[in-house]
C-alpha cells in the first residue's frame, strides 16, 4: 500500500513538475499579453519564463471552467508523425495545450481556418468547434494537453463516423 500511494506521489509530483515546466519554458507571444503581475527571473539554478495567460480559445470562446462535485485534471502528451492529420474532434472539457516539439496546426471544420503553433507556445483549445490537429511539417509534433473536466466526461469527442460531411 505505501508503494502505491509513493507511486501516486510520484506521478502528482511529475503531473506538478511538467505544468511548472509548461508555465517557465516559453516567452510571450503577441497573441497573449503578459499580465503585469506574471513572475519571471532567475535564482539560483532555477529560471522562470511567462508562458501565456488566455481568456479566450483558439475560436474565440470564453475561457469558463466546469462546475461540477467531481473535477478532475488530466493531462497528455500526444505525438503526430509528420504528414499526419488527426480524426475531427471537440472537447466537453477545458484543455490547455503547449507545443513541445514541431508545428501544430489546427485545422477547424466550419470555415477550413488553421491556426500554426510552434515549439514553446500555448493556448486554449476550441471546445464546440469541431477542429482537428495537423502536422505539415517533416519533423513530429509533440505537445502536452491538460484538460480541466469532471470525473466520467470525456476530453474528446470524435462524429461517429469519424468525419464530417464538409
Amino acid at each position: 500500500m505505501l508503494k502505491r500511494g509513493m507511486r501516486g506521489l510520484a506521478q502528482a509530483t511529475l503531473i506538478t513538475l511538467t505544468l511548472g515546466n509548461v508555465c517557465l519554458a516559453w516567452a510571450a507571444r503577441a497573441e497573449s499579453p503578459r499580465p503585469p503581475n506574471a513572475a519571471e527571473g532567475t535564482k539560483g539554478n532555477v529560471t522562470m519564463t511567462w508562458v501565456s495567460s488566455e481568456t479566450t480559445t483558439v475560436a474565440g470562446e470564453p475561457l469558463s471552467y466546469p462546475s461540477t462535485p467531481n473535477p478532475v485534471i488530466s493531462s497528455n502528451v500526444l505525438t503526430i508523425a509528420p504528414g499526419t492529420v488527426t480524426q475531427w474532434m471537440t472537447h466537453p472539457a477545458p484543455a490547455y495545450v503547449y507545443v513541445m516539439e514541431g508545428t501544430l496546426t489546427v485545422e477547424f471544420a466550419a470555415d477550413g481556418s488553421r491556426h500554426e503553433f510552434k515549439a514553446g507556445q500555448a493556448f486554449l483549445q476550441a471546445r464546440t468547434h469541431w477542429h482537428r490537429g495537423r502536422n505539415d511539417g517533416s519533423v513530429p509534433v509533440r505537445f502536452l494537453g491538460v484538460f480541466v473536466g469532471a470525473k466520467d466526461v470525456p476530453d474528446i469527442l470524435h462524429p461517429p463516423s469519424g468525419n464530417l460531411d464538409q
